[in-house]
């Protein structure tokens, strides 16, 4: 799923939840649960699509759109908003841990996958571009 999707998520479980000791853990939980749903990645190899700049502008769409959401929670300031933007930010969260992949893969070194980047490559079992219709459903 896109960033944008999962901090929705995140954001949706904070305000429902409203409970911290709650709400926290399964904004967290819930990226991984995403990510088993089918979701969209461009048909353009990692290796090949993270040196362009259409690619240095979809992160940078994804930040604004994440950014923006959690500018709403604060300004519209809806019961817990604050739960739900830390529900946000936790929910996209693990997807910063890539930001190690995108590096090696720019700088043409050996990706070697550690524990979790194993775990979150395997339950990602289908992004096609066609998973764009589950993302634009699913926001």
């Amino acid at each position: 799923m896109t960033a944008t999707n999962h901090a929705l998520t995140g954001a949706i479980i904070g305000l429902v939840v409203a409970q911290p000791a709650l709400a926290l853990p399964a904004a967290l939980l819930s990226h991984f649960v995403l990510d088993t749903i089918p979701h969209f990645k461009t048909s353009v190899p990692d290796k090949i699509a993270y040196k362009t700049k259409a690619y240095r502008n979809y992160l940078i769409g994804e930040a604004l759109l994440c950014f923006l959401l959690v500018l709403t929670l604060v300004i519209k300031q809806p019961f817990h908003w604050w739960v739900a933007a830390i529900c946000a930010f936790l929910a996209a969260s693990p997807d910063l841990y890539h930001y190690r992949y995108f590096i090696i893969l720019r700088n043409d070194k050996r990706w070697r996958p550690n524990l979790f980047e194993r775990f979150s490559s395997r339950i990602q079992w289908f992004e096609r571009p066609i998973g764009a219709v589950v993302e634009v459903a699913w926001a």
